[in-house]
């Protein structure tokens, strides 16, 4: 008899290769143990707060002590009748209804487990969501009584239908037209008729039966949470699938009962060893994700530009707004973590390093500025300013390495790239309000940031991490503008990668220019006003705003007065910044423009 030899892959990528290229072919069959990190009772969780509820009734006045030994109260009370979930509800209980309002409680959160985050769906609900939304799972089958699924599905508007007694077969739509399909063989803790006891476990009805029958046989399966070793018809539901088209998966943390390694031989089925479900389904949700980027050929400029228009004013595609940003995010984020730690050479070419940079978020550029301009309705800011700090995100944090400071920080040129063009379009756009949220509300941890104390900061804002002249060194300025004034050497960098986005949004190069004007004199107020001490080490070093261009002489009118600022005076809405800045009142935030405008006249140049 020939063997097949052995696949060269662990069982878990096994799983995600396979479920990668059969998209909708496994079911999910999960159980209490996906819900553990969520705080949410497990079975024997419940076995022992309700034996020691009867231990505490069977001896009023009697304190249980910490020595309190459930199984040996529970031997020597029913002496011959096994400890399990079946028999201590059975004992507690008389009616269906009753064991709805005795376990109620362990799966309904109050007001102070919600504020905890007990209750609510956890790493692994939310990977399964994922799973679903993606295609790659279509039906869930599950012995849980919580809607913890469901509540995940809803968090990211990923459409199923629950089936939680016989009585819903009939009127649900097929399997195989469905987008999700939740398949509740216990029914809902909500539901007077919910499956506990031996005798209600020990055989399903018949439509209930004959779906099962159906997913057996014509969906792979993969286990995980559910041991095996009470649900009788579930067992036989398994046992009775005719077809071994599609594999079965079996994720456990330990060993396995005699049910579940009977099922698995019966079905020829690979045992995937884990830690916990939570870490388990979102490794395998961020493999699949790879495998995704390794299949799908990058987005073309015109076409993502052109889903975006088609998202933007659709209020049910919001979702897949935000992931036509993630895909590129998460490409980006792949790229900066395959950079080298140092240079190949002492000698960077800072120009064509940049333009490499550059061009790997050119893409999100573009989707930032037409989202930005296009969003009339405002609804979308939040997601403007989630790419902003996710960009942020994607920088590795590096320690040690032959790595200057210049190469380190320039991790940050693509977010930083992100924030000036959502800040020009913020601008053109009139919105002031958003232009001060994107450099305020986007946060991360930055090794090279700290407050006015000297001590590192535990989240730094984007006007700070992402500060121009942190970013540009006086190395890098020269190196990328020799011939240039160095008073206006960032800037002009600014506005090199900021034109082939807007000229043809704006229409000509001198509402460009102007444009440009008005940022940089508004970004220069923010800065301005948050102030800060930041560095590569824990000292003080002056937050200057950036006014470059603005500071030019042909800038400042005969009787010296500062253009930009005067433009300012007339366009814009005063109580907006007040409130945007967080200041006490308008003499302030006058008070802030005057020493901006004094700053000006100190820089003039030309």
């Amino acid at each position: 008899m020939t063997t097949s030899p052995p696949s060269p892959y662990n069982a878990s990528e096994r799983l995600a290769l396979s479920m990668h290229s059969s998209p909708g072919v496994y079911a999910l069959l999960v159980g209490s143990g996906i819900s553990v990190g969520s705080g949410v009772a497990t079975g024997w969780d419940v076995i022992q707060a309700l034996v020691r509820k009867m231990a505490a009734v069977a001896t009023p006045g009697r304190a249980l002590g910490s020595d309190f030994d459930v199984e040996t109260w529970w031997n020597t009370t029913h002496p011959g009748i096994e400890l399990g979930y079946d028999s201590v509800l059975e004992a507690s209980t008389l009616t269906a209804a009753e064991r709805r309002r005795v376990l109620e409680p362990f799966f309904l959160p109050t007001a102070e487990d919600l504020e905890a985050g007990r209750k609510v769906p956890a790493a692994a609900h939310q990977a399964i969501a994922q799973l679903v939304k993606r295609g790659t799972v279509r039906v869930v089958v599950t012995t849980n009584f919580d809607d913890l699924i469901e509540k995940a599905l809803d968090e990211i508007g990923a459409p199923y239908q629950v089936i939680a007694t016989p009585s819903a077969i009939e009127g649900s739509e097929a399997l195989r037209h469905s987008a999700c399909t939740v398949i509740k063989v216990h029914g809902d803790y909500s539901r007077i008729d919910v499956l506990n006891t031996a005798d209600e476990l020990a055989g399903y009805h018949q439509d209930l039966d004959g779906l099962l029958d159906q997913v057996f046989d014509e969906y792979g399966l993969l286990v995980c949470g559910w041991s095996a070793d009470w649900d009788t018809a579930l067992v036989d539901a398994i046992r009775r699938a005719p077809a071994r088209r599609y594999p079965l998966y079996w994720a456990t943390r330990g060993d396995l009962g005699g049910n579940a390694n009977e099922l698995i031989g019966q079905r020829r089925g690979m045992i995937v060893p884990i830690t916990d479900a939570d870490r388990f389904f979102t490794t395998l949700a961020e493999r699949l994700g790879t495998l995704d980027r390794m299949a799908n050929p990058p987005l073309t400029l015109d076409f993502a530009v052109g889903q975006l228009k088609r998202c933007l004013p659709d209020p049910v595609r919001r979702l897949d707004l935000r992931d036509l940003f993630d895909q590129e995010i998460l490409r980006l984020r792949d790229i900066l973590s395959e950079r080298p730690l140092s240079p190949e050479t002492n000698e960077v070419d800072w120009g064509r390093e940049l333009d490499g940079l550059s061009a790997h978020v050119d893409i999100i550029n573009h989707l930032l500025a037409h989202g930005i301009i296009l969003d009339n309705t405002r609804d979308h800011d939040d997601l403007w300013i989630w790419v902003i700090e996710q960009l942020m995100r994607a920088c590795p944090h590096l320690s040690g390495g032959r790595f200057g400071p210049d190469w380190q920080r320039m991790l940050h040129y693509p977010a930083w790239l992100a924030l000036m063009t959502a800040s020009f379009a913020a601008v053109y756009a009139k919105r002031d309000d958003l232009l001060i949220r994107l450099f305020r509300e986007p946060t991360v941890h930055d090794f090279g940031t700290y407050d006015d104390n000297g001590e590192q900061e535990p989240e730094a804002p984007a006007s700070k991490v992402l500060y121009d002249y942190q970013l540009f060194s006086e190395t890098i300025s020269e190196n990328l503008y020799p011939e240039t004034d160095a008073a206006c050497q960032v800037r002009k960098h600014t506005k090199d990668r900021m034109r082939p986005i807007f000229l043809r949004i704006v229409g000509n190069p001198s509402s460009f220019d102007f444009l440009g004007l008005r940022s940089e004199y508004r970004i220069a107020l923010i800065q301005a006003s948050l102030g800060a001490t930041t560095s590569i080490i824990p000292h003080h070093v002056t937050y200057h705003p950036v006014i470059e261009y603005t500071c030019h002489r042909f800038q400042f009118g005969i009787e010296g007065k500062w253009k930009m600022h005067e433009d300012f005076t007339a366009t814009a809405d005063q109580q907006r910044w007040v409130r945007g800045l967080d200041l006490d009142s308008d003499k302030e935030f006058e008070t802030l423009r005057n020493q901006l405008r004094d700053e000006a006249h100190l820089q003039k140049w030309g």
